[in-house]
């Protein structure tokens, strides 16, 4: 299997547990004020969400070495979300020096807290050996805590691992329970996969029109491969 870490997602909402007046004035655009209102916070919540407007450039010029310093400040108290944060920065080189290391470091602080993109990051860390011992067990274990969230990305992964029998024992069945569940979520990488093993009857009961319903799913979202593979089936 094939794992990709090329498209990583800041967390960047800002909302919750800062300041109602803070989250008003960001919400109308009065990005000057809401910066006062979150820099006079004084916790965690608040530094993070300082760092999202840096890191924005709302209200302030864009600089994502700013954003670092909130971020840190915000994650060295156990915000989860500006952990990951730093992960994402560490792991792009961006404010700080690449440093895949300190990204595995960062994501499994907040992956303990049970942040899923966390799990899911960590978990393809290890299975690509970078920041941390190649550990394909380990990649499955953080795939699958991300996965039973309802992470959608986390659970096609498990079911490749469950497909090809990487880091745990084969199992068809469970390759496409978990493809199943990313599915009905509306992934369409999902969908095609799930659509292909009732097409072969691998996992499933071969089951033509079910193959040719998930097929349909996904092209109906633009998917190339469930389009090609429609033309196959007919």
């Amino acid at each position: 299997m094939i794992f990709i870490l090329s498209r990583l997602f800041f967390c960047l909402f800002i909302g919750g547990c800062v300041s109602n007046q803070g989250v008003d004035a960001y919400r109308k655009g009065d990005y000057t004020e809401a910066l006062r209102e979150f820099r006079n916070e004084g916790d965690p919540s608040g530094d993070f969400a300082v760092g999202v407007m840096h890191y924005k450039g709302e209200g302030v010029l864009r600089d994502s070495g700013e954003a670092v310093g909130w971020f840190r400040r915000a994650a060295d108290n156990g915000h989860p979300a500006a952990q990951y944060n730093m992960g994402i920065l560490y792991l792009k080189g961006e404010g700080v020096e690449k440093d895949r290391k300190e990204a595995a470091r960062w994501f499994r602080l907040a992956a303990l807290q049970g942040y899923a993109r966390a799990q899911f990051n960590l978990g393809l860390l290890y299975a690509r050996g970078e920041g941390v011992m190649k550990d394909l067990r380990e990649a499955v274990n953080w795939f699958k805590r991300a996965a039973v969230q309802g992470f959608a990305k986390a659970q096609i992964y498990l079911g490749g691992m469950y497909a090809g029998g990487e880091g745990v024992k084969k199992n068809r069945g469970e390759a496409a329970r978990w493809f199943r569940m990313a599915a009905e979520q509306g992934n369409s990488e999902a969908q095609v996969y799930l659509g292909v093993m009732y097409a072969r009857g691998d996992g499933v009961e071969k089951d033509r029109d079910k193959a040719i319903a998930w097929f349909r799913r996904a092209a109906a979202q633009g998917s190339l491969r469930a389009k090609e593979y429609l033309k196959r089936i007919k």
